[in-house]
Protein backbone atom coordinates (compact mmCIF):
# COMPACT_ATOMS: atom_id res chain seq x y z
CA UNK A 1 0.00 0.00 0.00
CA UNK A 2 2.68 2.13 1.15
CA UNK A 3 4.75 1.39 -2.63
CA UNK A 4 0.98 1.90 -4.31
CA UNK A 5 0.85 6.05 -2.34
CA UNK A 6 4.31 6.76 -3.16
CA UNK A 7 3.64 5.72 -7.38
CA UNK A 8 0.52 7.97 -7.35
CA UNK A 9 2.97 10.63 -5.29
CA UNK A 10 5.24 10.77 -8.03
CA UNK A 11 2.74 10.35 -10.66
CA UNK A 12 1.01 13.62 -9.40
CA UNK A 13 4.03 15.36 -8.98
CA UNK A 14 5.54 14.74 -12.74
CA UNK A 15 1.78 16.20 -13.96
CA UNK A 16 2.48 18.93 -11.84
CA UNK A 17 5.94 19.51 -13.23
CA UNK A 18 4.35 18.86 -16.94
CA UNK A 19 1.85 21.62 -16.67
CA UNK A 20 3.74 24.13 -15.14
CA UNK A 21 6.43 23.45 -17.76
CA UNK A 22 9.86 25.05 -15.77
CA UNK A 23 10.60 27.60 -13.98
CA UNK A 24 8.11 30.92 -14.39
CA UNK A 25 10.39 33.40 -15.97
CA UNK A 26 8.89 36.57 -16.43
CA UNK A 27 8.50 36.03 -20.43
CA UNK A 28 7.23 32.77 -19.57
CA UNK A 29 5.41 34.30 -17.38
CA UNK A 30 4.13 37.06 -19.64
CA UNK A 31 3.04 34.41 -22.56
CA UNK A 32 1.30 32.15 -20.23
CA UNK A 33 -0.80 35.48 -18.87
CA UNK A 34 -1.41 36.60 -22.42
CA UNK A 35 -2.78 33.05 -23.38
CA UNK A 36 -5.28 33.25 -20.40
CA UNK A 37 -6.39 35.86 -21.24
CA UNK A 38 -6.93 35.42 -24.64
CA UNK A 39 -9.00 32.08 -24.47
CA UNK A 40 -10.70 33.44 -21.10
CA UNK A 41 -12.44 37.05 -22.51
CA UNK A 42 -13.76 34.43 -25.65
CA UNK A 43 -17.22 33.40 -25.10
CA UNK A 44 -16.47 29.75 -25.21
CA UNK A 45 -17.37 28.90 -21.57
CA UNK A 46 -16.93 25.17 -20.87
CA UNK A 47 -13.85 25.05 -23.51
CA UNK A 48 -11.24 27.45 -21.78
CA UNK A 49 -9.69 24.47 -19.33
CA UNK A 50 -8.87 22.04 -22.31
CA UNK A 51 -7.98 25.60 -25.11
CA UNK A 52 -6.01 26.34 -22.34
CA UNK A 53 -4.10 23.00 -22.02
CA UNK A 54 -4.18 22.71 -25.90
CA UNK A 55 -2.16 25.60 -26.22
CA UNK A 56 -0.21 25.64 -22.88
CA UNK A 57 1.28 22.22 -22.91
CA UNK A 58 2.67 21.67 -26.83
CA UNK A 59 4.61 25.15 -25.60
CA UNK A 60 5.50 24.94 -22.05
CA UNK A 61 4.10 27.42 -21.09
CA UNK A 62 2.51 27.53 -17.65
CA UNK A 63 -0.75 26.02 -17.74
CA UNK A 64 -2.34 26.86 -14.20
CA UNK A 65 -0.94 30.25 -14.44
CA UNK A 66 -2.59 30.60 -17.71
CA UNK A 67 -5.90 28.70 -16.77
CA UNK A 68 -5.94 31.54 -13.67
CA UNK A 69 -5.49 34.30 -15.86
CA UNK A 70 -8.50 32.70 -18.08
CA UNK A 71 -10.90 33.16 -15.21
CA UNK A 72 -11.23 36.89 -15.82
CA UNK A 73 -14.57 35.32 -17.53
CA UNK A 74 -16.18 34.77 -14.04
CA UNK A 75 -19.82 35.23 -14.08
CA UNK A 76 -20.07 38.86 -12.73
CA UNK A 77 -17.37 39.64 -15.11
CA UNK A 78 -18.14 37.67 -18.21
CA UNK A 79 -21.20 39.99 -19.03
CA UNK A 80 -18.95 43.23 -19.10
CA UNK A 81 -16.52 41.44 -21.36
CA UNK A 82 -19.31 40.35 -23.76
CA UNK A 83 -20.73 43.98 -24.16
CA UNK A 84 -17.55 45.47 -24.53
CA UNK A 85 -16.89 43.06 -27.70
CA UNK A 86 -20.44 43.41 -28.87
CA UNK A 87 -19.41 47.16 -28.59
CA UNK A 88 -16.36 46.81 -30.26
CA UNK A 89 -17.70 44.64 -33.58
CA UNK A 90 -20.67 47.00 -33.75
CA UNK A 91 -18.16 49.87 -34.03
CA UNK A 92 -15.88 47.89 -36.57
CA UNK A 93 -18.97 46.61 -38.93
CA UNK A 94 -21.71 49.37 -38.83
CA UNK A 95 -19.67 52.02 -37.66
CA UNK A 96 -21.57 53.14 -34.63
CA UNK A 97 -21.88 51.76 -30.97
CA UNK A 98 -24.67 50.39 -29.31
CA UNK A 99 -24.92 51.37 -26.20
CA UNK A 100 -25.67 47.97 -25.09
CA UNK A 101 -26.59 47.69 -21.05
CA UNK A 102 -25.69 44.18 -18.55
CA UNK A 103 -29.42 44.58 -18.56
CA UNK A 104 -30.45 44.06 -22.15
CA UNK A 105 -27.85 41.59 -22.32
CA UNK A 106 -29.24 39.60 -19.94
CA UNK A 107 -32.90 39.93 -21.90
CA UNK A 108 -32.02 39.81 -25.25
CA UNK A 109 -28.90 37.19 -24.58
CA UNK A 110 -26.14 37.33 -27.25
CA UNK A 111 -27.87 35.73 -30.01
CA UNK A 112 -28.80 38.87 -31.71
CA UNK A 113 -25.17 40.17 -31.92
CA UNK A 114 -23.24 37.14 -33.02
CA UNK A 115 -22.08 39.16 -35.67
CA UNK A 116 -20.69 41.93 -33.59
CA UNK A 117 -19.13 39.77 -30.87
CA UNK A 118 -17.28 37.25 -33.18
CA UNK A 119 -16.07 40.61 -34.68
CA UNK A 120 -15.42 42.18 -31.39
CA UNK A 121 -13.71 39.08 -30.09
CA UNK A 122 -11.16 38.96 -32.52
CA UNK A 123 -9.91 42.10 -31.68
CA UNK A 124 -10.20 42.42 -27.93
CA UNK A 125 -8.49 38.92 -27.17
CA UNK A 126 -5.57 39.31 -28.55
CA UNK A 127 -5.72 43.48 -27.09
CA UNK A 128 -5.90 41.74 -24.19
CA UNK A 129 -3.12 38.96 -24.17
CA UNK A 130 -0.56 41.36 -25.52
CA UNK A 131 -1.87 44.20 -22.89
CA UNK A 132 -1.97 41.58 -20.07
CA UNK A 133 1.32 39.55 -20.76
CA UNK A 134 2.96 42.47 -21.72
CA UNK A 135 2.41 43.84 -17.81
CA UNK A 136 3.09 40.94 -16.30
CA UNK A 137 6.20 40.49 -18.22
CA UNK A 138 7.28 43.84 -16.77
CA UNK A 139 5.70 43.21 -12.89
CA UNK A 140 7.76 39.84 -13.18
CA UNK A 141 11.05 41.39 -14.35
CA UNK A 142 11.24 43.60 -11.26
CA UNK A 143 11.05 41.01 -8.87
CA UNK A 144 12.56 38.29 -10.41
CA UNK A 145 15.84 36.26 -9.79
CA UNK A 146 17.90 35.00 -12.29
CA UNK A 147 18.58 31.24 -11.41
CA UNK A 148 21.75 29.81 -10.94
CA UNK A 149 24.43 29.86 -13.86
CA UNK A 150 24.52 25.78 -13.73
CA UNK A 151 21.09 25.48 -13.17
CA UNK A 152 18.64 23.61 -15.70
CA UNK A 153 16.33 26.20 -16.72
CA UNK A 154 19.79 28.53 -16.96
CA UNK A 155 21.23 26.13 -19.16
CA UNK A 156 18.26 25.79 -21.35
CA UNK A 157 17.80 29.00 -22.06
CA UNK A 158 21.84 29.89 -23.37
CA UNK A 159 21.37 26.54 -25.50
CA UNK A 160 17.83 27.85 -27.20
CA UNK A 161 19.85 30.89 -27.44
CA UNK A 162 22.53 29.52 -30.06
CA UNK A 163 19.80 28.23 -31.80
CA UNK A 164 18.36 31.82 -32.25
CA UNK A 165 20.20 32.73 -35.94
CA UNK A 166 18.69 29.84 -37.56
CA UNK A 167 14.73 29.60 -38.77
CA UNK A 168 12.82 31.34 -36.73
CA UNK A 169 10.51 28.55 -35.05
CA UNK A 170 13.83 27.05 -33.71
CA UNK A 171 15.28 28.76 -30.90
CA UNK A 172 11.24 28.69 -29.22
CA UNK A 173 10.89 25.15 -30.45
CA UNK A 174 14.47 24.09 -28.82
CA UNK A 175 13.50 26.16 -25.71
CA UNK A 176 10.31 24.41 -25.40
CA UNK A 177 11.22 20.96 -26.29
CA UNK A 178 13.80 20.71 -23.39
CA UNK A 179 12.02 21.99 -20.81
CA UNK A 180 8.80 20.14 -21.25
CA UNK A 181 10.60 16.77 -22.46
CA UNK A 182 10.81 14.20 -19.76
CA UNK A 183 14.31 12.71 -20.83
CA UNK A 184 16.27 15.91 -21.25
CA UNK A 185 15.95 16.33 -17.43
CA UNK A 186 16.27 13.03 -16.21
CA UNK A 187 19.37 12.91 -18.54
CA UNK A 188 20.51 16.48 -17.60
CA UNK A 189 19.87 15.47 -13.62
CA UNK A 190 22.89 12.57 -14.06
CA UNK A 191 25.05 14.24 -15.78
CA UNK A 192 25.35 16.38 -13.11
CA UNK A 193 25.57 13.76 -10.36
CA UNK A 194 28.52 11.82 -12.57
CA UNK A 195 29.26 13.93 -15.43
CA UNK A 196 29.21 11.95 -19.24
CA UNK A 197 32.71 12.54 -20.13
CA UNK A 198 32.86 11.69 -24.04
CA UNK A 199 29.64 11.51 -25.42
CA UNK A 200 28.35 10.02 -28.70
CA UNK A 201 24.86 11.17 -29.74
CA UNK A 202 23.23 8.55 -31.66
CA UNK A 203 20.29 10.37 -33.38
CA UNK A 204 21.51 13.90 -32.30
CA UNK A 205 18.69 15.31 -34.74
CA UNK A 206 19.25 19.15 -33.70
CA UNK A 207 21.51 18.33 -31.06
CA UNK A 208 20.29 19.91 -28.39
CA UNK A 209 20.28 17.60 -25.72
CA UNK A 210 23.55 16.93 -26.03
CA UNK A 211 24.96 20.70 -26.13
CA UNK A 212 22.60 21.18 -23.05
CA UNK A 213 25.42 19.13 -21.05
CA UNK A 214 28.19 20.78 -22.49
CA UNK A 215 26.96 24.42 -21.25
CA UNK A 216 25.86 22.23 -17.83
CA UNK A 217 30.08 21.43 -17.87
CA UNK A 218 28.60 17.69 -17.54
CA UNK A 219 30.40 16.34 -20.27
CA UNK A 220 33.77 16.88 -21.93
CA UNK A 221 33.02 16.38 -25.71
CA UNK A 222 30.13 15.29 -28.04
CA UNK A 223 30.36 13.59 -31.64
CA UNK A 224 26.27 13.10 -32.56
CA UNK A 225 25.15 12.22 -36.21
CA UNK A 226 21.60 11.69 -37.96
CA UNK A 227 20.12 11.09 -40.96
CA UNK A 228 18.22 14.14 -41.02
CA UNK A 229 20.85 16.83 -43.06
CA UNK A 230 18.49 20.07 -42.29
CA UNK A 231 18.70 19.40 -38.28
CA UNK A 232 22.20 17.75 -38.39
CA UNK A 233 23.27 21.32 -40.17
CA UNK A 234 21.12 23.39 -37.27
CA UNK A 235 23.32 21.51 -34.14
CA UNK A 236 26.49 22.34 -36.11
CA UNK A 237 25.56 25.99 -36.27
CA UNK A 238 24.63 26.25 -32.91
CA UNK A 239 27.71 24.54 -30.89
CA UNK A 240 29.72 27.38 -31.65
CA UNK A 241 33.00 26.82 -29.78
CA UNK A 242 31.84 24.13 -27.80
CA UNK A 243 33.68 21.19 -28.27
CA UNK A 244 31.11 19.47 -30.21
CA UNK A 245 30.76 17.80 -34.06
CA UNK A 246 27.76 16.68 -35.62
CA UNK A 247 27.40 14.88 -38.89
CA UNK A 248 24.95 13.21 -41.53
CA UNK A 249 25.15 9.95 -41.13
CA UNK A 250 22.77 6.48 -41.87
CA UNK A 251 22.38 4.91 -38.47
CA UNK A 252 22.11 1.60 -39.84
CA UNK A 253 26.20 2.23 -41.00
CA UNK A 254 27.46 4.85 -39.35
CA UNK A 255 30.47 4.54 -37.27
CA UNK A 256 29.92 5.21 -33.52
CA UNK A 257 33.11 6.50 -32.24
CA UNK A 258 34.47 5.32 -28.83
CA UNK A 259 33.18 7.50 -25.74
CA UNK A 260 32.00 7.49 -22.56
CA UNK A 261 28.45 8.02 -23.16
CA UNK A 262 26.18 7.08 -25.89
CA UNK A 263 22.50 8.31 -25.83
CA UNK A 264 19.72 7.07 -28.70
CA UNK A 265 17.22 8.83 -27.52
CA UNK A 266 13.79 8.19 -29.49
CA UNK A 267 15.66 6.60 -32.51
CA UNK A 268 15.27 2.89 -32.47
CA UNK A 269 11.72 2.10 -33.44
CA UNK A 270 12.51 3.59 -36.68
CA UNK A 271 14.66 0.37 -37.67
CA UNK A 272 13.83 -2.76 -38.07
CA UNK A 273 14.34 -5.17 -35.58
CA UNK A 274 17.90 -6.50 -36.92
CA UNK A 275 18.68 -3.31 -37.31
CA UNK A 276 17.83 -2.11 -33.76
CA UNK A 277 19.84 -5.35 -32.15
CA UNK A 278 23.00 -4.34 -34.80
CA UNK A 279 22.99 -0.57 -33.96
CA UNK A 280 22.99 -1.13 -29.73
CA UNK A 281 25.63 -4.29 -30.05
CA UNK A 282 27.70 -1.05 -32.41
CA UNK A 283 27.17 1.27 -29.76
CA UNK A 284 28.07 -0.94 -26.80
CA UNK A 285 31.34 -2.20 -28.46
CA UNK A 286 33.08 1.53 -27.96
CA UNK A 287 30.91 2.89 -25.19
CA UNK A 288 32.91 2.51 -21.75
CA UNK A 289 30.55 3.57 -19.25
CA UNK A 290 27.00 4.16 -19.79
CA UNK A 291 24.32 3.73 -22.41
CA UNK A 292 20.96 6.12 -22.28
CA UNK A 293 18.16 4.31 -24.61
CA UNK A 294 14.83 6.44 -24.46
CA UNK A 295 12.24 4.29 -26.65
CA UNK A 296 8.54 3.62 -26.81
CA UNK A 297 7.19 0.68 -24.65
CA UNK A 298 4.63 -1.54 -26.49
CA UNK A 299 2.82 -2.46 -23.54
CA UNK A 300 1.76 -0.01 -21.98
CA UNK A 301 -1.70 0.04 -22.66
CA UNK A 302 -3.72 3.70 -24.23
CA UNK A 303 -0.78 5.13 -23.66
CA UNK A 304 1.15 2.48 -26.24
CA UNK A 305 -1.63 3.15 -28.89
CA UNK A 306 -1.37 6.95 -28.21
CA UNK A 307 2.14 6.70 -28.92
CA UNK A 308 1.80 4.68 -31.69
CA UNK A 309 -0.30 7.37 -33.53
CA UNK A 310 1.28 10.15 -32.82
CA UNK A 311 4.93 8.21 -34.34
CA UNK A 312 3.22 7.59 -37.09
CA UNK A 313 1.67 10.93 -38.09
CA UNK A 314 4.69 12.73 -37.60
CA UNK A 315 6.45 10.08 -39.68
CA UNK A 316 3.85 10.12 -42.62
CA UNK A 317 3.95 14.65 -42.39
CA UNK A 318 7.97 14.37 -42.64
CA UNK A 319 8.73 15.99 -39.22
CA UNK A 320 10.35 12.63 -38.09
CA UNK A 321 12.21 10.81 -40.91
CA UNK A 322 12.10 7.28 -40.27
CA UNK A 323 10.90 4.08 -42.42
CA UNK A 324 8.38 2.66 -40.09
CA UNK A 325 7.61 2.74 -36.31
CA UNK A 326 8.06 -0.39 -34.85
CA UNK A 327 7.80 -0.92 -31.28
CA UNK A 328 9.45 -3.81 -29.99
CA UNK A 329 9.48 -5.24 -25.97
CA UNK A 330 11.68 -3.25 -23.93
CA UNK A 331 13.39 -6.65 -22.40
CA UNK A 332 14.39 -7.41 -26.09
CA UNK A 333 16.61 -4.20 -25.92
CA UNK A 334 17.39 -4.90 -22.79
CA UNK A 335 18.65 -8.46 -23.58
CA UNK A 336 21.04 -7.01 -26.23
CA UNK A 337 22.63 -4.69 -24.15
CA UNK A 338 23.36 -7.22 -21.33
CA UNK A 339 24.62 -9.91 -23.30
CA UNK A 340 27.34 -6.88 -24.28
CA UNK A 341 28.47 -6.92 -20.62
CA UNK A 342 26.07 -3.76 -19.42
CA UNK A 343 23.80 -3.97 -16.54
CA UNK A 344 20.23 -2.21 -17.33
CA UNK A 345 17.79 -0.81 -15.20
CA UNK A 346 14.41 0.82 -16.59
CA UNK A 347 12.17 3.33 -15.57
CA UNK A 348 9.14 5.52 -17.07
CA UNK A 349 9.98 8.54 -18.57
CA UNK A 350 6.89 10.35 -19.84
CA UNK A 351 6.30 12.58 -16.27
CA UNK A 352 2.48 13.73 -17.15
CA UNK A 353 2.36 13.41 -21.25
CA UNK A 354 0.35 10.23 -22.49
CA UNK A 355 3.03 8.75 -24.21
CA UNK A 356 4.64 5.44 -23.64
CA UNK A 357 8.65 6.39 -23.19
CA UNK A 358 10.64 4.95 -20.80
CA UNK A 359 14.38 5.46 -19.87
CA UNK A 360 16.69 2.52 -20.29
CA UNK A 361 19.78 3.06 -18.18
CA UNK A 362 22.66 0.51 -19.01
CA UNK A 363 26.07 0.25 -17.43
CA UNK A 364 29.01 -1.45 -18.14
CA UNK A 365 30.13 -3.97 -15.72
CA UNK A 366 32.48 -3.06 -13.53
CA UNK A 367 34.91 -6.17 -14.40
CA UNK A 368 34.32 -4.75 -17.97
CA UNK A 369 35.52 -1.07 -17.42
CA UNK A 370 38.42 -0.56 -18.99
Amino acid sequence: MKEAKTSLGEAFRAAWRRLRGGELTPARAGLSVGVGLAIGVTPLYGFHLPLVLGVCLPLGLDAPVAYLAANISLPFIAPFLSIIEIEIGARLLNGAWLALTRESLAEHGIRPFLREIVMGTAVFSPLSAVVGGALTFVVGSLFHKAPPADSFEACVDRVADRYANGRKFTRGYVASKMSADPVVRAIFDRAKERPFGVVADIGCGRGQLSLLLLEAGASRSVRGFDWDEAKVAEAERAKGSLEAAYFQGDLRSTEVSACDTSLLVDVLHYLTAEEQDALLARAAKVTRSRIFVRDLDPDRGWRSNVTKLQERVTTRLGVNKGARVLLRPIDDLRRVLEQNGFETSVEPCWAGTPFSNVLVTATRRESQEE
